[in-house]
């Protein structure tokens, strides 16, 4: 992994075959202090694809009712990825084509960078934001 600044906010992260995706976005944002920010972009190839997505219309009392999971091996082209940094901790979905098929979903741990990857961050330091659950266990952006 490599990241790159600019003056005016910008983070560029670079990440390489073996990488893991979120976990690299994650140690860029301690690396660069990024407290609250916005993942602008997002390219590159994935050999694990680990996602997860809500299939439900309510909201069932066991947050673990409401979603898939999924762990997909094989070559995925990352054709999006996106989202918000909150207290230094991104919220991201991805969207990826194997060939044959597109699935989109929350960014998890795990996926694994096949050939490389790069993601710019937009750092918001003029804005403080955090997460916090609400009585049906999403967590909610606040202002902090």
């Amino acid at each position: 992994m490599e990241t790159f600044e600019s003056s005016d906010g910008y983070v560029i992260v670079r990440l390489d075959r073996g990488d893991m995706a979120l976990e690299g976005i994650q140690a860029a944002c301690e690396q660069r202090d990024v407290d609250t920010g916005v993942v602008v972009s997002g390219v590159g190839t994935f050999s694990t694809l680990n996602i997860h997505y809500v299939d439900r219309t309510d909201l069932p009392e066991d947050p673990s009712d409401r979603t898939v999971d999924c762990t997909l091996q094989g070559a995925w082209e990352i054709t999006d990825v996106g989202g918000v940094i909150a207290d230094g901790e991104p919220h991201l979905h991805v969207t990826g084509f194997d060939g044959d098929r597109t699935v989109g979903g929350h960014l998890e741990e795990g996926c694994e960078v096949n050939v490389l990857s790069e993601f710019t961050i937009r750092r918001l330091d003029d804005l403080a934001l955090t997460r916090s659950a609400d009585d049906h266990g999403v967590s909610r952006l606040t202002r902090r």
